[in-house]
């Protein structure tokens, strides 16, 4: 860890503002919202930030992006790279990439930080709960706690910081349209839980669901640069 680094910031100013900074080091995060809303250009847009070197404005830190989905472009976080005119092969050299395909495999990610030369400052988690909830069994959710549990103590004892996404899923005879898969675990398993949203002419929101920050809500935009302000 770099002397005086505390938060790695997203690349969108009211989205740092709301999370007091930036992503704060030693904390879990749980971006969640329906598909086409920018989950996965988050992550590869604060792995992009957090890897690029440091004479070019960026952390020069180490990113383990886990990719359960299958959903990691590298195109797309070159040409993030490129159009935030940063060096994308040497971000790309400082990003490692996970891919679990069983539970089990993804249960063991943090054997992978033992593995690594370098200790990353930040591990991405994009789609946390898809190979949890492909069974809809208690043994099973009962896994993604644990799993939840010992992502937020490895945040805290390691002093990094963790990016999660996750999905929303419809719940009938509910009140509410959507349910952030995985429910009540997913509140209970994260320190802070934001809620991407679509909203009219091309804006997008992010809303500050646990704890109530402020502001509560800022909106963004969906680039070639990645997310940006509105």
């Amino acid at each position: 860890m770099g002397k005086g680094l505390f938060s790695i910031p997203t690349g969108v100013r009211g989205l740092d503002r709301m999370l007091l900074g930036g992503l704060q080091l030693g904390a879990v995060y749980d971006f969640f919202g329906a598909s086409g809303v920018g989950k996965t250009q988050l992550c590869l847009q604060v792995s992009t930030l957090t890897s690029a070197p440091k004479e070019q404005g960026g952390l020069g830190c180490v990113v383990l992006y886990v990719d359960p989905t299958g959903s990691f472009r590298p195109e797309r976080l070159k040409e993030i790279a490129e159009e935030r005119s940063l060096d994308a092969e040497k971000i790309l050299s400082q990003v490692y990439l996970y891919e679990p395909r069983v539970v089990e495999e993804q249960v063991a990610v943090l054997n992978q930080l033992k593995k690594m030369s370098k200790k990353p400052m930040l591990i991405v988690i994009d789609g946390v709960t898809d190979l949890f909830l492909s069974e809809q069994d208690m043994v099973t959710r009962a896994l993604l706690g644990s799993h939840l549990h010992s992502l937020c103590f490895t945040a805290l004892k390691e002093g990094i910081a963790i990016l999660l996404t996750n999905p929303v899923r419809e719940r009938l005879g509910a009140n509410e349209e959507t349910v952030e898969a995985g429910g009540n675990i997913m509140a209970q398993g994260a320190h802070f839980r934001v809620k991407l949203s679509k909203k009219m002419g091309g804006l997008f929101s992010a809303e500050a669901i646990q704890p109530p920050l402020r502001p509560r809500e800022v909106y963004y935009k969906i680039t070639r640069a990645g997310l940006v302000d509105a």
